[in-house]
């Protein structure tokens, strides 16, 4: 990188840190008592002022040459296209360290009913998205079918798993598919803001709510060891969790490319790093609660590193919207958003009472906001609801260790787009039928 491309890199995230500043005044002056995250008003105030909405605009009213898109460049505008596909990298990567990570049966035990829900609404939105996709975007508007996954990508993973997808989004030619995404992962955010401030039906408390990582009072495991830990140390075993998630996919690419003779690994060119990233904290922590080295890693520090990439994540992705894609293709955006929402809200009304007899309309709050927006907004919403969360909360957070790496932006999210399109529609609908059968059968017929 040339002297000139790292002065545009440092403008560009100078500028992300600017929107985010002015963000964060808007909220605390004007919206403070909203659970709106500070990111989702910067990303809208960047999209606002960029090249395709009033940056043109801007330039001719000021009269100034050196402003001939306004007051953002195209040159940052384009670097941020790339930040995300990065950021979201040290967000999974983050987060299951510092977390004290519960057995298999405790999890089942303590969180089966929102384990079994959040299941339903994440194979449900594949299976509606692919229905909606063949039946109606392909025919009318000739829009690739894969496209009905972007609901379950948009709404479970959000902006920085859509953006981590960049490279999939080529290797199937599906490019218009990051906007997409993007655009769909963004009214889900408004959606669970919004339908999950009606169904919480309570007054904002006097605090301000943001999107933050951690927000069910999770603890170290060690307060007085972590303590003493220092903060560059956080940032190094995030980058040290990167390394080894990035080492154990290169080894599965020479592996597959060793094994069948091929001179370009499928594994390196769809598999994207953000949920191998992932699995390796979770494996990191595990091997840390063996060893008794978890007062080491500060799940304090670690949410600071996190919620930072995830802010700067969420304004990257927004500011840098396609305006010309999204009207191009602003019909299939509204239709898979539309549909997404309102599955999501008829399955909370209509599964809600199934699946939590007591209390249902809180305990599903949970799992509406983060299946529609983010797993911040869940519990923000549950806390919003209730002034004694705590013991829905937990439950809540207990199930995250068996949902998120496989279907909140895990495993699952990571391979549907590759599998779509080799395997078909038809096949892939068939399949997240079949499982989501098998697993409301077991649930109805041995929990309850």
């Amino acid at each position: 990188m040339d002297k000139f491309a790292t002065l545009e890199f440092f403008n560009a995230l100078l500028l992300i840190t600017l929107f985010l500043f002015i963000a964060y005044v808007m909220k605390e002056a004007f919206l403070k008592k909203l659970i709106i995250p500070a990111s989702l008003i910067g990303g809208v105030l960047a999209l606002l002022l960029g090249p395709d909405l009033l940056g043109p605009i801007i330039s001719d009213i000021s009269g100034l040459s050196t402003l001939p898109q306004g007051l953002l460049p195209e040159a940052a505008v384009s670097i941020w296209k790339d930040f995300p596909a990065y950021l979201i990298v040290v967000v999974f990567a983050g987060l299951f360290l510092g977390k004290k990570i519960p057995d298999f049966k405790t999890i089942l035990n303590k969180s089966m009913p929102n384990l079994c829900f959040g299941y339903t609404l994440a194979l449900g939105q594949y299976i509606v998205g692919l229905l909606m996709s063949i039946l109606l975007l392909k025919p009318i508007f000739d829009i690739d079918a894969v496209s009905g996954a972007l609901i379950a990508i948009g709404f479970q993973g959000g902006h920085g798993t859509v953006a981590g997808l960049k490279n999939t989004f080529s290797a199937i030619d599906f490019e218009q598919g990051v906007d997409l995404g993007l655009g769909i992962a963004t009214i889900g955010l408004v959606s669970a803001i919004i339908f999950g401030t009606i169904m919480s039906n309570v007054n904002s408390k006097e605090e301000s709510h943001d999107m933050k990582m951690s927000e069910n009072g999770e603890q170290d495991n060690n307060l007085e060891k972590v303590k003493k830990v220092s903060f560059p140390l956080q940032i190094a075993i995030v980058g040290l969790t990167i390394i080894l998630g990035w080492l154990f996919l290169k080894g599965l690419s020479l592996g597959e490319m060793a094994i069948f003779s091929q001179e370009e690994s499928k594994i390196n060119k769809f598999i994207p790093l953000f949920p191998v990233a992932m699995l390796a904290g979770l494996g990191v922590q595990v091997l840390a609660e063996k060893a008794k080295l978890t007062g080491y890693i500060s799940r304090k520090h670690i949410n600071y590193i996190t919620n930072l990439s995830l802010d700067l994540l969420i304004v990257a992705s927004i500011g840098s919207l396609s305006i010309k894609a999204l009207t191009e293709n602003l019909a299939p955006l509204l239709i898979l958003g539309g549909a997404g929402v309102a599955y999501n809200i008829a399955i909370y009304f209509l599964m809600g009472k199934i699946f939590f007899p007591q209390e249902w309309r809180l305990r599903a709050l949970g799992e509406f906001g983060q299946s529609t927006g983010t797993t911040a907004i869940g519990l923000i919403l549950i806390k919003r609801a209730s002034n004694k969360a705590e013991k829905y909360t937990s439950t809540f957070s207990y199930k995250q260790p068996l949902y998120e790496p496989i279907v909140g932006g895990g495993i699952v999210t990571g391979i549907a787009l590759p599998l779509i399109s080799n395997v078909g529609v038809y096949p892939f609908i068939g399949g997240m039928a079949l499982l989501l059968g098998v697993l409301l059968l077991l649930y109805f017929k041995f929990y309850q």
